[in-house]
């Protein structure tokens, strides 16, 4: 039996157990039968082991260089390392569906193993729900796209991976996406089943929460590694492009962060349920939406699937979730208004609440942008074009509002907040941000460094009020010294600390955001050997090109040196790679560009034109002075910390609930 057959196979009999989990699960639901719920988990358990299979046989497909299968010989050549053969798993249409229905059965065997978290009454509807998600992703890998599809006549060397994908982001990005994609699957048949069983609220969010912190990180930091991706790969001196593709990972992460902080409020106040259960039924939706359009539903200049067959069973998907969610909230609607109570909007419930609008409006905003060209094509066969600028003009001003409005929820206590109690935080915070912003202008700063100043380091100034406070607290109470009061907080506030480092790190990713944006300098010059250019405050010299061949292309690296006021402080090498087979076909050489990096600035050097001929050495090379770039990278990786502190914290109710069972 070859590759393809056991492949296949796996994939039928995890299909056919999929199927025996939803009709079993509903039965038992249906039922109350014990007996079912065990032979419920026994076949999720099941899908998960034969899914398992299914992947490791194409991996070992790949490492193995099995040419006769279609998505190895489309992908892989003899010449592509190891590690990029995994990578080009998820470089296919059928394979990148494949990745991401393994990973929901992971995650359904996972929830399986741990019945006992779980309520007898509401698990098998859990597993039913997640069962039929998998139902859909093992026919679109199994009859719409043949992972194990077989190539009529013999192969002996591959294509070989796009050399755009080869980088090590792309060993990154992509499974982390997929990740978050897949625990955002289960925070949604969580949600139905709740509503179905009319479970209480205090439960349903316990089970909930760190699901939905887990899909939220791992979805923003992909969306960070893209952003890398792109600003050292593509060439064009950027990290978003507000391409359709990016679009679609951004809209989730809006809505997961509202879906965060309405179940916050919650948990601690019992409110915004309604906003909680639409946040988390459209954040699913809006994760579907994402294959949609990188399959081709929406066409994506920059990257995505080209003729995909998947969009319109996608497109299925969606409409049919969509219905049958609100549908259920719909007739759920009474149970949703018992025990909601007002609250004044100047308070901590009202921040959060505005803070979702705030976010609804920026998924809103983005969509708009993402859909509208492919909705007037299709009715009016016109071509439109929403550039960046749109993007700038509406959605900036909306997240810089949404920065500074982060330092004002921390003043605001739940239920009720009077100004004498905030008062003295918020002049304080407000009075040494504007400070800053004095110091920024008298130095010779822009006006939107001005702006990032007062915008960004209001709320940063109020985190650092509210910690010092905690801190000078136990140092009173416990005679700690500062330092390990501050340490201590984390351990003893996890969520809140935890969401303090997050906030830290989106006000950096907004700074590196806002002023590289508006402050990036760029040079373009064609240059022979020994000439010089001149970006910013650089010198760069074009001292040698040296041309390498081998079996898959010709590379051409350039040697500059750069100085700073004539001090000579390094040098760079940016490529420029002619690929035999992919360059003809798309028309596009190759760039790796160099990119030297210091807390204030990167300087981003690339090879934008070389002859590729030993006897003309001539280039033509773009220089670019991109200023608090880094910040953006140093951003996630407390956006990564605050969300895996945030992540650790067990609630109360928790620990006890798992002690009586």
């Amino acid at each position: 039996m070859g590759t393809a057959e056991i492949g296949q196979g796996a994939i039928i009999l995890a299909f056919l157990a999929a199927i025996v989990s939803v009709v079993v699960a509903g039965i038992g639901a249906y039922t109350s039968s014990r007996r079912l719920i065990s032979i419920t988990r026994i076949s999720v358990i099941s899908i998960a082991a034969f899914y398992s299979l299914a992947l490791a046989t194409a991996v070992f497909a790949f490492l193995t260089r099995d040419y006769s299968l279609r998505i190895v010989s489309a992908h892989v050549d003899s010449n592509l390392p190891a590690s990029y053969a995994l990578s080009a798993l998820y470089a296919d249409k059928a394979g990148s569906m494949l990745l991401w229905g393994w990973l929901i059965s992971l995650f359904s065997a996972l929830i399986a193993f741990r019945k006992h978290e779980y309520d007898n009454s509401i698990l098998p509807h859990m597993l039913c729900i997640l069962a039929a998600i998998q139902v859909f992703f093992l026919a679109m890998v199994t009859f719409v796209g043949n992972v194990f599809e077989q190539n009529p006549t013999p192969v002996t060397e591959g294509i070989g991976l796009n050399p755009w994908l080869q980088n090590i982001a792309m060993l990154v990005h992509p499974p982390v996406l997929y990740i978050s994609f897949a625990a955002v699957s289960v925070v949604f048949a969580m949600i139905i089943a709740s509503l179905i069983t009319r479970t209480p609220d205090d439960q349903w969010v316990r089970w909930v929460r760190r699901w939905t912190l887990f899909g939220w990180c791992t979805l923003g930091i992909g969306n960070l590694i893209g952003m890398w991706w792109s600003y050292n790969e593509l060439g064009w001196g950027g990290y978003w492009a507000w391409d359709p593709v990016e679009n679609a990972g951004l809209m989730p992460w809006f809505l997961i962060t509202a879906f965060i902080h309405s179940i916050s409020v919650q948990r601690q106040r019992n409110r915004l349920r309604r906003w909680s259960l639409v946040l988390a039924i459209f954040t699913f939706e809006f994760t579907l939406l994402i294959p949609f359009i990188t399959h081709g539903g929406i066409e994506s200049p920059l990257h995505g699937f080209i003729h995909s067959y998947f969009p319109p069973y996608i497109l299925a998907a969606i409409l049919i979730t969509l219905a049958g969610s609100l549908g259920l909230l719909y007739i759920r609607r009474k149970d949703l208004q018992r025990d909601e109570r007002s609250f004044s909007l100047v308070s901590r419930e009202g921040a959060f609440l505005a803070t979702n609008i705030i976010l609804v409006l920026l998924t809103v905003v983005v969509l708009i942008g993402t859909v509208l060209p492919r909705i007037v094509e299709l009715f009016s066969g016109t071509r439109i074009a929403i550039d960046r600028s749109f993007y700038d003009r509406v959605a900036g001003p909306i997240m810089l509002v949404l920065v500074f409005f982060m330092g004002v929820c921390p003043l605001l206590g739940w239920a009720k907040t009077s100004w004498k109690s905030a008062k003295s935080s918020f002049l304080f915070s407000l009075l040494a941000a504007l400070l800053v912003a004095v110091v920024v202008l008298i130095v010779g700063g822009g006006k939107w460094y001005v702006i990032s100043a007062i915008v960004c380091c209001f709320p940063f100034f109020v985190i650092l009020l509210e910690w010092f406070r905690g801190a000078r607290a136990r140092h009173q109470g416990r005679k700690e010294n500062y330092f390990r009061a501050s340490l201590a907080l984390l351990d003893s506030n996890r969520p809140k600390y935890g969401g303090f480092l997050v906030h830290i790190g989106i006000i950096l990713i907004a700074l590196g955001i806002v002023v590289s944006s508006f402050y990036s300098v760029e040079k373009v010059s064609t240059l022979d050997i020994g000439q010089s250019m001149k970006v910013g405050d650089y010198d760069l010299t074009y001292d040698e090109l040296l041309l390498k061949q081998d079996n898959v292309k010709i590379s051409t690296i350039a040697t500059i040196s750069m100085s700073k006021q004539g001090r000579l402080i390094g040098e760079v090498y940016p490529e420029n790679n002619y690929w035999f087979y992919y360059s003809p076909i798309l028309n596009e050489t190759f760039r790796e560009v160099a990119v030297r990096t210091t807390p204030a600035e990167d300087v981003f050097v690339y090879l934008w034109w070389t002859s590729f001929d030993q006897q003309d050495k001539s280039a033509t090379i773009i220089a670019m002075v991109n200023p608090l770039v880094v910040w953006i990278w140093a951003g996630g990786g407390f956006l990564l910390l605050g969300g895996a502190i945030a992540f650790s914290h067990q609630d109360k109710r928790e620990s006890q609930h798992k002690d009586r069972r």
